[in-house]
């Protein structure tokens, strides 16, 4: 029975038997009939297209059914898929996702027990992933809508809820379908390219302009100040493009725009004007190239941030992952979450560029991932909190529970006149559930965005990236170290966390970055491989180098307290001496490069690739902030 089916019509359907495939002779298949099929004379019911219940949408493995390859898929709904062409309840679905322990603890001195959720773990045991454990992951069942466990480890939400509430068996592919309706899948990926900025004529147009103004400046004297400031702002969209600074051109144009507007209102008289209007369309059009207007391509916003960005890449580029679509229960449903203020609903970021190794293979490097929706949000929340049913409401296909609840007030209603104690008690029952999704969905205090934990949007860049590079034939994904380029911001714990170091290691350079432990993870499901390799500091073709120094040095409360890093950078690469004090470094140079930690790209990795990390157990650290 399709999910539809159960929503239209509960308990109308009626489950004949398995009989043999007589065409083919394969295995049994469930066939469904109506009850007014049944009455139908039986020519007509052997005329009648028997299909059956719900027919698993089985591709290859993460495809979640689709015939082409997306570029993020679910090993969850291959998972689901596994369990066979029958319906089951609630509590087999549970069993089959997830693990499950009783705890023993006491409140008040007095014994008592709960249900802890843990990971199902499972292996492939067929197609190109044979042999390869993953996990059933908490973030996922959430954001899918699938099921919300309570701090007990009870059901308080989701598909998997609204059918144990009414004892209805749930079929693989009504499963399925609600993990590929995570809005997760659907994130439109949005790239701002360093090509776009600086890859036509501006200067002669610019300079033109400013020529323009100093022809009409010396007619009119007396406006001498208006004009001088109308160069300033032409001098500040060429800097912010010559530098790739979007905003400051943005900021230039707007005004430029406004002193020109209040000088056109003077009396300048017809030739003037002819040749200031010339000069605003010419800088209308550099504006329109500058921004993308004209070639479809956004130019990058944050390339010269030196917090955020080392210096010395070739080909930087930032990519905004949008979920192009309302989220109804937010407080803003289409919102701006920061940076990138053309957009609704972005996510998280990534900014990368591509660096050379010694013997000139290339590399995607990563430079910062940041959820501007997320971050706020994790930090304030434990995992028991961010993935409960009261802090964060998630809309997505949790219509299904309204409905459900809907559907059997109006049962109970269809004979209103003949209700016993028990109807009425029933009735009650269901209004104060429907009033209590409402209260849920109000009571909320945090927005709802999937991909929450760090891990989780860390992970979805780092595959996006994996995807990429194997179908732009880059050899490796690699994240910047950071006591490389992080600890530009002062020190922050959470960075250290993430990033880690060249080794892999984390805080306090032991453990396990969030970023390696990532890395090699995907290595080992895509046989593959991960560790430090070394990276070019700056343009190997390009051999005269501007040599610059940043001193980092731990805090006090750092077990590494008071120890200096020095960390040497390029702040600019140049094919021949153009000044003194350059240093010749030519690619056979060691001090060339720096070691980072990388992934190996593999083509297989052209393919779809599996969402959320493989660890993300329903218990583990759930008192512990997610940030």
């Amino acid at each position: 029975m399709s999910l539809k089916g159960i929503l239209q019509g509960l308990g109308r359907l009626i489950t004949k038997k398995a009989k043999p495939a007589q065409a083919t002779g394969q295995q049994q298949k469930l066939i469904t009939y109506t009850p007014e099929t049944r009455k139908l004379p039986a020519t007509e019911i052997a005329k009648k297209d028997l299909v059956p219940v719900n027919p698993r949408l089985q591709t290859g493995d993460l495809q979640m059914g689709e015939k082409v390859q997306p570029l993020f898929g679910s090993s969850t709904y291959d998972w689901a898929m596994r369990k066979g062409p029958g319906k089951y309840t609630a509590d087999e679905w549970i069993d089959h996702l997830t693990t499950s322990r009783k705890v023993k603890f006491k409140v008040f001195g007095q014994p008592s027990t709960r249900i802890e959720r843990g990971p199902k773990s499972f292996t492939y045991d067929r197609g190109k992933y044979a042999g390869k454990t993953a996990n059933i992951n908490k973030e996922e069942l959430f954001d899918s809508n699938v099921a919300v466990f309570d701090e007990a480890g009870e059901l308080a939400g989701g598909l998997l809820a609204a059918a144990k509430k009414y004892n209805i068996k749930l079929s693989a592919q009504d499963v399925g379908n609600f993990l590929r309706g995570n809005p997760a899948n659907r994130l439109k990926a949005v790239t701002y390219s360093d090509d776009a900025i600086q890859n036509f004529n501006y200067k002669a147009p610019l300079e033109n302009s400013l020529g323009i103004v100093q022809t009409v400046k010396r007619q009119f004297p007396a406006m001498g100040e208006r004009f001088d400031t109308l160069t300033l702002h032409l001098n500040t969209i060429e800097r912010g493009i010559m530098n790739g600074m979007l905003n400051d051109v943005k900021q230039g144009y707007r005004a430029f725009s406004g002193e020109l507007r209040g000088i056109m209102q003077a009396n300048v008289g017809t030739e003037s004007r002819r040749q200031l209007n010339a000069m605003k369309g010419a800088v209308d059009e550099v504006y329109a190239k500058a921004t993308g207007a004209r070639s479809g391509v956004k130019p990058t916003q944050y390339r010269n941030e030196s917090n955020y960005t080392l210096q010395g890449g070739q080909n930087y580029k930032e990519t905004v992952f949008v979920l192009d679509e309302p989220i109804a229960t937010n407080s803003t449903p289409m919102k701006n979450m920061g940076h990138f203020s053309d957009l609704k609903n972005n996510l998280f970021h990534v900014r990368y560029d591509v660096r050379s190794t010694p013997n000139g293979k290339k590399a995607f490097v990563i430079h910062e991932i940041q959820s501007d929706a997320n971050q706020a949000i994790a930090k304030q929340l434990t995992a028991k909190e961010a993935f409960g049913p009261n802090a964060r409401y998630n809309p997505f296909q949790k219509q299904i529970e309204t409905k459900l609840l809907i559907e059997q007030r109006n049962k109970l209603l269809q004979n209103v006149d003949n209700m016993t104690n028990a109807d009425v008690a029933a009735l009650q029952t269901v209004n104060k559930q429907i009033a209590r999704l409402g209260a849920n969905r109000a009571g909320a205090n945090k927005d709802y965005y999937p991909l929450l934990d760090s891990d989780a949007y860390g992970d979805y860049a780092l595959k996006y990236l994996l995807n990429k590079a194997a179908k732009e034939n880059v050899s490796y994904v690699a994240v910047m170290p950071f006591n490389k380029l992080h600890f530009r911001q002062g020190y922050k714990a959470g960075n250290e966390r993430f990033y880690g170091y060249a080794s892999g290691k984390g805080i306090n350079n032991k453990g396990k970055s969030v970023m390696a432990d990532l890395m090699k993870k995907t290595a080992n499901f895509q046989d593959s491989k991960a560790g430090p390799i070394k990276l070019s500091l700056s343009d190997p073709s390009k051999p005269y180098k501007e040599i610059a120094t940043d001193t980092f040095k731990y805090p006090k409360t750092h077990p590494l307290s008071g120890k200096e890093i020095k960390s040497v950078y390029h702040e600019g690469a140049f094919a021949q001496q153009v000044e003194k004090g350059l240093r010749s470094i030519t690619p056979d140079n060691p001090n060339l490069y720096f070691d980072a930690f990388a992934v190996e790209v593999k083509p297989g990795m052209a393919y779809t690739q599996k969402l959320y990390k493989r660890e993300g157990g329903l218990v583990v650290d759930i008192f512990k902030p997610l940030c």
